[in-house]
């Protein structure tokens, strides 16, 4: 088990030694390899006549899975080590990433992890993700619709008990993951400053639960260097993502100042994030034409694709290429999606070992 970053143990993370302070305030544990790379996408630059694209590798986070959410696990798991818990109680769709996520860090950190999923289309990925959480011994719960996954999560707590569980929301989405991503921002800014790439005109993002796109924002106030951020909706509309990002910028914002004084609340007061839904189609993790063509751009230059979260966040970024909106502008992907490969996992009919409300996934397969 990793151990949990102790005060006056200065971990490597730039947010840390920008505000020192809260170090000893802040739960904090080292999940990830930071700072993950920049590079140019030159081929699909050419394809876009857009050379001044580049790419922000957070598909690397982690040597065993990356993508975003690790960023936001390692004050998030921090929290539930430091509050004496032995289950972390999350949720998702079924080919949740961040579910996935966490149950994989859990297990690194000796905590049983409980997934409460609601169902999503049926796809490779999705069946290869049950798989995996069925590898890692996940306790997984269905929770037929979303209106339903309250009264699931009740029932885990009144089983195992309240001062055994540990909530984390959707998407790890709170203002202490989105720490994760204010941390992310000051990264960024250091690379910039370093040479390794130049200063954004625009930062494309997929926007989901939103303490990403959040995080990102408010960090680049505080840096003093606010970007503009093109956050892509992928989640329905009742999650209202615009209030929700605006909401959890500001949260996010006093929270911090409440921890450490030096953290001037009017540093954050420019907000530079475009919530857009052009590009959600018909709803979450139902993919549209214009992803399937991303997703294969984006092939071009390795990069695998969600068509959930990334390939619809790029599909915007070559919407506003080919609409003339972008010019000769210098402009960043964020990459949230976990590249690492899966370990081997079976394909038999050891799926009918999970719980029945998942057979569907399988059966007709």
């Amino acid at each position: 088990m990793q151990k949990i970053i102790a005060p006056g143990i200065s971990p490597a993370r730039p947010l840390f030694e920008r505000y020192p302070a809260l170090q000893a305030k802040l739960p904090f544990i080292a999940l990830g390899t930071f700072p993950t790379p920049v590079s140019r996408m030159a081929i699909l630059g050419a394809e876009l006549k857009l050379p001044g694209i580049w790419l922000k590798h957070d598909d690397l986070t982690a040597e065993i899975y990356g993508g975003n959410k690790v960023r936001k696990l390692e004050f998030l798991l921090a929290d539930a080590l430091q509050r004496g818990c032995s289950t972390v109680l999350t949720f998702g769709g079924f080919g949740s990433n961040h579910a996935l996520a966490t149950a994989i860090n859990c297990r690194r950190l000796g905590l049983q992890c409980v997934a409460v999923l609601t169902p999503e289309p049926p796809t490779d990925a999705v069946r290869r993700t049950l798989r995996y959480h069925q590898q890692l011994g996940t306790r997984l719960q269905l929770a037929e619709t979303y209106a339903g996954v309250r009264a699931t999560a009740e029932r885990v707590i009144a089983e195992l008990g309240a001062q055994q569980v540990c909530e984390i929301q959707f998407g790890g989405s709170s203002w202490l993951g989105a720490i994760g991503f204010v941390n992310a921002a000051f990264e960024l800014e250091a690379q910039i400053r370093a040479g390794e790439l130049p200063r954004p005109d625009r930062i494309y993002v997929g926007c989901g639960t939103t303490s990403t796109t959040a995080g990102l924002a408010l960090g680049f106030a505080l840096a003093g260097a606010p970007l503009k951020i093109e956050g892509v909706q992928v989640t329905p509309d009742s999650v209202q993502p615009a209030r929700r990002c605006a909401e959890l910028y500001k949260q996010t914002g006093t929270e911090l100042h409440r921890l450490d004084k030096t953290i001037e609340i009017s540093n954050s007061d420019t907000y530079l994030v475009n919530v857009r839904r052009d590009q959600l189609g018909d709803g979450y993790a139902i993919p549209t034409a214009a992803a399937r063509e991303a997703a294969e751009l984006m092939q071009l230059e390795g990069m695998p694709a969600s068509l959930t979260y990334t390939a619809k966040a790029m599909a915007a970024l070559i919407a506003d290429a080919r609409a003339g909106l972008l010019g000769d502008k210098n402009v960043l992907f964020w990459n949230t999606y976990n590249s690492r490969p899966y370990p081997e996992l079976p394909d038999d009919d050891s799926w009918r070992e999970l719980p029945a409300g998942f057979h569907s996934v399988f059966a007709k397969h």
